[in-house]
């Protein structure tokens, strides 16, 4: 039997325990999503806020190869249009990666040349230690988690995280996007069954009426490598200066035209 006396001092605890408010959850103005089709709705709008980023970044690297970071001068706009610098502790571009998603241009320092062709995830592969195609490479540095087409839909709210759970799934393959009210900017990205990669984003800042993470990490579990990107000084949604995205090769450099996979191709008969 508990004795009288620790009985009547667990009582306040007890008490204290059961009048614990939960904590209120900032839905934004609209309220809490009312199904999984407006809960994507506020992620698409979120999302579509950030059409344009240029200004400097690191780029933290971790593949079976080693560990490094490196310093980037980026400029990126909505749907492909990437242009990429290396700089060396001087801030001199070490090389130059640029496409506008149809076609890329590679400047590499080391070898002096240019390389140019279709802008593929292989040839993009040449400058930066992931594949993937120019419009989904320019999502993720817009802080966006591209995502399963045409899949089904599902929600729950996590109270615990005071995060809400969307759920695509498309035949075996399910994505999990973790969203933050009531900025609804996607924090986590994970699939299941399917070779992908796995997105977290941080330190969301408010850029006037719209919100960017400042922090981006990709994980590719099966290649071993993930990629931590931290933009510093940026510009948002700045109007485009069309001229960083022009292919033609600085003055005086070797061309070397590459096809798909990367492989130079053979001059054209004379």
């Amino acid at each position: 039997m508990v004795p009288q006396r620790r009985t009547l001092l667990l009582l306040p605890l007890v008490l204290a325990l059961a009048g614990c408010p939960k904590r209120l959850v900032d839905y934004g103005k609209d309220g809490a999503p009312t199904s999984a089709e407006d809960l994507l709705r506020r992620v698409n709008y979120a999302e579509a806020q950030i059409y344009s980023l240029k200004g400097d970044g690191r780029l933290g690297v971790d593949t079976p190869q080693g560990k490094g970071s490196v310093t980037l001068f980026v400029a990126v706009t909505h749907p492909a249009l990437i242009h990429i610098e290396q700089l060396d502790f001087f801030g001199r571009p070490q090389g130059v990666l640029v496409t506008d998603g149809t076609r890329f241009g590679l400047y590499n320092s080391e070898d002096g040349k240019y390389y140019r062709g279709p802008a593929t995830p292989a040839n993009l592969g040449r400058f930066l230690p992931i594949v993937l195609p120019p419009a989904e490479l320019a999502a993720v540095m817009l802080g966006r988690a591209p995502r399963v087409p045409d899949g089904a839909l599902s929600m729950r709210f996590d109270d615990q995280q005071q995060l809400f759970e969307l759920i695509i799934t498309r035949g075996q393959v399910k994505q999990t996007l973790l969203v933050q009210p009531p900025s609804y900017r996607v924090v986590k990205s994970t699939a299941e069954n399917v070779a992908a990669y796995d997105l977290a984003f941080a330190n969301i800042v408010t850029e006037g009426s719209a919100t960017l993470p400042k922090q981006v990490l990709l994980d590719a579990k099966s290649a071993r490598t993930s990629i931590e990107l931290v933009w510093k000084e940026v510009e948002i949604n700045g109007a485009p200066d069309l001229t960083l995205f022009d292919l033609e090769p600085p003055e005086g450099v070797p061309v070397v035209e590459v096809d798909a996979s990367g492989k130079p191709r053979e001059p054209a008969p004379q």
